[in-house]
């Protein structure tokens, strides 16, 4: 039997993963993307060349436009450059500006798969809580100084602003404003990873995005059409001061092979042009309220009185959390055996705390598989 494999995910038979952090095939915009090739193949075919080294300039006029629209704050075009998606983005971040040794500060929890990138280039993780608002700055000031007392040095703050992955909070103005503040005066990088920053599908006007403060304070805003469009574009953004961005342009892997993803960022170009990309857009905020809501019902209907749980209000997740001492990861394991697979919790910080804690994921399911495999954790846990 061949053991190639063909997506990332594979769910075992028979089995619910509402751990699967991401959109499933039939709500990926097939008809849209054959439109829009239709349109970039009409052109000239410069796209198919090695691209420029901060993305393809008709990309970044039409993504600074877009953007500047979609987050409510200007987002010029000479402040972006294209990457292959944010974990590539995090990837030359930490290639580009940071050495063996050096600290990068990351919420707890945050989202795990990063731990391993900043791991593979030899940095060590310190974590700073979260409360309703977003990351805690004051904790934040003080590690900084205790890092920094220890002789050590501080790469940079990663941070997921809007539904955080996994618990789903989104930081207020005033915390951002304190970020913002925190950051210029201790002069410290902040990367926020604003990839569900256009996901919101609640009523309410959503805090303005880190973006908006890349003039401000040493910020890099990372974004993402994976979330937005297709994973499979592997394409994103990062906007800030042509200073940092100047440093990635001028990295081996770019001088080598230029500017990325010159193709994909040509469809996406069309899908903007056109309007396709917020017509999509809009559909898919209808769908994940939708998704959200089914869990939601079914986690009042099936969750024992001892789970608590936010109301998302956009992104991908529900973060459960459940009695002290509570196993995560040997309740996955029976859960598993109900027939429905979840993250426990102590996979989302650097140090395996918060055990006791689940993340469910509505985006890879229909609403009567989401229905199911609530039910069946519900018969689990009780």
């Amino acid at each position: 039997m061949s053991t190639i494999q063909f997506q990332q995910v594979v769910v075992a038979e028979g089995v619910i993963d509402l751990g699967v952090g991401q959109p499933n095939n039939a709500i990926l915009p097939v008809d849209y993307i054959r439109r829009a090739a239709m349109v970039q193949f009409g052109e000239s075919p410069e796209f198919l060349q090695y691209g420029a080294e901060w993305g393809d300039g008709h990309h970044r006029i039409a993504l600074g436009d877009y953007l500047s629209e979609a987050y409510g704050t200007p987002v010029a075009p000479e402040q972006l450059f294209s990457t292959n998606g944010n974990s590539q983005a995090l990837e030359m971040l930490c290639t580009v500006m940071t050495e063996p040794g050096d600290v990068v500060i990351v919420e707890e929890p945050t989202y795990f798969l990063a731990f391993q990138m900043f791991r593979d280039h030899g940095l060590e993780l310190r974590c700073v809580p979260l409360d309703a608002e977003g990351l805690v700055v004051e904790a934040l000031i003080d590690e900084v100084a205790a890092i920094r007392a220890a002789g050590k040095r501080v790469a940079f703050v990663y941070t997921i602003p809007a539904f955080q992955n996994p618990t789903g909070i989104t930081m207020s103005s005033q915390r951002r404003r304190d970020l913002v503040a925190a950051a210029s005066a201790d002069d410290v990088l902040i990367v926020a990873d604003e990839v569900y920053h256009l996901l919101r599908y609640a009523p309410g006007p959503m805090p303005l995005p880190m973006s908006a403060y890349v003039d401000d304070a040493p910020i890099l805003s990372i974004g993402t059409f994976s979330k937005i469009l297709a994973p499979g574009m592997r394409l994103g953004w990062i906007h800030g001061s042509v200073e940092r961005l100047a440093a990635l342009a001028d990295s081996g892997l770019i001088l080598s092979g230029g500017g990325l993803n010159p193709v994909t960022s040509s469809l996406a170009t069309a899908m903007i042009r056109m309007g396709w990309q917020q017509e999509y857009l809009e559909w898919l905020r209808a769908t994940f309220a939708r998704r959200a809501a089914t869990m939601v019902a079914a986690l009042i209907e099936h969750m024992p009185s001892w789970v608590e749980y936010d109301i998302p209000t956009g992104g991908y997740f529900v973060w459960l959390r459940l009695p002290p001492g509570t196993d995560g990861k040997a309740l996955r394991a029976h859960a598993n055996t109900h027939g429905v697979d979840v993250r426990h919790g102590a996979q989302f910080s650097p140090t395996g705390a918060l055990g006791n804690h689940l993340r469910l994921s509505y985006a890879f399911y229909d609403d009567s598989e989401i229905a199911e495999g609530v039910a069946r954790l519900g018969r689990a846990l009780r």
